[in-house]
């Protein structure tokens, strides 16, 4: 049997340090957060790859646009490389971005170059914005929407119309950067839409750029649209989305859930933790949610929340129902 090697305390020290410096960038939602990083504040990890995929209409964009404002909040920079030129300035504010602090890149910038390439968005971009957060000490976040609108030079000459060359020059491109990706606390989440590959004896999903993002990835985030907000005119005011965590290196992965995104509000954080703890209360009643001995209709809850700013006190029991749920079995110490 081997010996058990026990850390001295110097070793737990530098642990310690270690853990107090890393960030995270919030997603918006409590329940989201937790899935990705297992505490709160929770999110993306910042100094690390993350990867948003899923079918279109699926908030993949939203996702991506929420650690943003996370990052200035906390006092970083936040930088979206808008690859489709879609990013909506009007409604910015609904997904936590301030508009003024945000570093926009697009295809309507007069120094932009006719087609974004993985050459120009390592090369030029990435560079640039390595550069520009080198003396912060506040996680920083950069955007990118979407890699699946990413071209090749060699594709743009005709020299690899299926793009394969694409998925290369994105393998020796991260292991280029990821070094000061992670050293400068810099969040690079990536935001790809899958598409049917019919072979075979079936459908498989797939998206463009190989399996570089696959590899290098932290976190893996799937998202799909599941159901229909409607009011009482019966009018679509949101959706319902499901999200499994497909890959994590920061907490455990394959946690799964729902969260609710309104169109004229953004990710009803709210809305979605009372949900949750609705439904893992075992007293429940059916229509009625339960919160500081209040027993009220959803809406009528919300509300209530809302009104008297009891946004902390609901994280504080999402948080506690999360850990009942996800509490680890106790066991022995393992012999090493």
């Amino acid at each position: 049997m081997r010996k058990v090697i026990r850390k001295s305390s110097a070793d737990s020290l530098k642990v310690k340090e270690l853990k107090s410096i890393s960030h995270y960038l919030s997603t918006g939602c409590t329940i989201l957060d937790l899935s990705i990083s297992d505490c709160l504040p929770g999110g993306f990890g910042a100094g690390r790859i993350s990867h948003i995929f899923g079918p279109e209409s699926s908030t993949k964009s939203i996702l991506v646009a929420e650690p943003l404002g996370s990052a200035t909040r906390q006092g970083g920079d936040a930088h979206l490389i808008d690859v489709e030129g879609t990013f909506d300035f009007g409604r910015a504010a609904l997904f936590g971005i301030d508009a003024k602090k945000l570093n926009y890149i697009s295809p309507y910038d007069e120094n932009a170059p006719e087609e974004m390439t993985v050459e120009y968005l390592f090369d030029e971009c990435l560079t640039k914005i390595e550069k520009s957060v080198g003396g912060l000490k506040k996680p920083s976040a950069v955007g990118i929407d979407s890699l699946s609108a990413i071209t090749s030079e060699r594709e743009l000459d005709d020299t690899d119309p299926y793009g394969a060359n694409k998925a290369k020059m994105l393998s020796a491109k991260f292991r280029q950067h990821i070094w000061k990706i992670n050293k400068l606390n810099l969040a690079l989440i990536f935001v790809d839409q899958t598409r049917q590959n019919i072979g075979g004896f079936g459908k498989k999903l797939t998206f463009g750029g190989g399996d570089a993002l696959k590899f290098y990835a932290s976190t893996r985030l799937y998202v799909e649209k599941k159901g229909n907000i409607v009011n009482k005119f019966k009018r679509k005011i949101g959706i319902e989305v499901y999200f499994k965590v497909e890959k994590n290196k920061i907490a455990s992965p394959f946690r799964e859930g729902t969260f609710l995104l309104l169109f004229d509000y953004g990710i009803d954080n709210t809305g979605t933790s009372l949900t949750f703890l609705f439904e893992h209360d075992s007293d429940a009643t059916k229509g009625w949610y339960k919160f500081k001995e209040k027993k009220l209709r959803f809406k009528d809850m919300v509300h209530y929340i809302e009104e008297n700013d009891l946004e902390k006190e609901l994280e504080s029991e999402v948080y506690k129902k999360w850990r009942e749920i996800y509490a680890a079995p106790e066991r022995k110490e393992r012999i090493r």
